[in-house]
């Protein structure tokens, strides 16, 4: 990541809980060249960006919006491309529930 800065409000640090944004993107591939590019839609990708929720909570939505549009145009390269489709804020990490593959085999079996 970058370079840490030190932001205080009222002789509070503001940098102090990380969050994570996550994008939906859609993700293209290039089936020509970089002259003539064909873009073809291949489907959907997701981008996480670890941020401190200070931030995301003093930035005006549409600022945001922009940025996170940014970065995830700034992913492609003349072969492949990113659009920004949406995002959501995380504050905490998934919930992890193993087995649904065994649910899916009994299912597949009766």
């Amino acid at each position: 990541m970058g370079e840490s800065v030190s932001l205080y409000f009222n002789d509070n640090p503001l940098y102090d809980m990380m969050i994570s944004i996550l994008v939906s993107a859609q993700y293209y591939e290039n089936y020509s060249d970089s002259k003539n590019p064909y873009w073809k839609p291949k489907g959907g990708v997701d981008f996480s960006f670890p941020v401190d929720s200070d931030l995301v909570m003093w930035i005006y939505k549409e600022d945001l919006k922009v940025a996170l549009m940014k970065m995830v145009e700034e992913q492609s390269n003349e072969y492949s491309r990113y659009e920004y489709i949406s995002h959501e804020l995380k504050f905490s990490k998934p919930i992890v529930v193993e087995g649904l593959g065994e649910e899916l085999g009994k299912m597949c079996l009766n």
